[in-house]
C-alpha cells in the first residue's frame, strides 16, 4: 500500500475515534440536574455546582474552591444545590469541605 492510502485509513480511523468519544461526552453533560444530583450525590457535581447534604440540621459549611489555574477561595454555602460559579472569574474545576462550620452563605475571597 501506498502512504497516501495509509493517510486516507488513519484518517477515517481518527475521525470515527473522535465522533465517538465527543458523543459520549455529549451524553453524560446532558443530564438534566435532578439525575446528576442523584447518580453524584453529596459534594461538587461539576459545572460550578456544589450539593451540602446537611442531612436536615441546616448547617452551612466553608469550602475551598480551585479554579482552572489553581488558585483558592473560599466560598460558605447552606443546604441543598449551590452554584458557586458566578462569582469566581476563572472555570471552577473542584470544591470541597475545608472544616469550616457555621459560617455566613457567600462568597468569602481568596483562600
Amino acid at each position: 500500500m501506498s502512504i497516501s492510502t495509509y493517510l486516507r485509513r488513519a484518517s477515517v480511523i481518527g475521525a470515527v475515534v473522535v465522533s465517538i468519544g465527543c458523543s459520549v461526552a455529549m451524553e453524560a453533560s446532558a443530564l438534566p440536574v435532578s439525575e446528576r444530583l442523584e447518580s453524584a450525590g453529596c459534594g461538587y457535581i461539576g459545572g460550578g455546582e456544589y450539593v451540602h447534604c446537611d442531612n436536615g440540621s441546616g448547617s452551612t459549611v466553608m469550602l475551598d474552591v480551585q479554579d482552572i489555574f489553581f488558585n483558592l477561595y473560599h466560598y460558605c454555602v447552606g443546604p441543598g444545590t449551590t452554584n458557586i460559579q458566578p462569582v469566581i472569574r476563572w472555570r471552577v474545576i473542584g470544591a470541597w469541605w475545608n472544616g469550616g462550620v457555621g459560617c455566613g452563605p457567600g462568597y468569602y475571597g481568596p483562600a
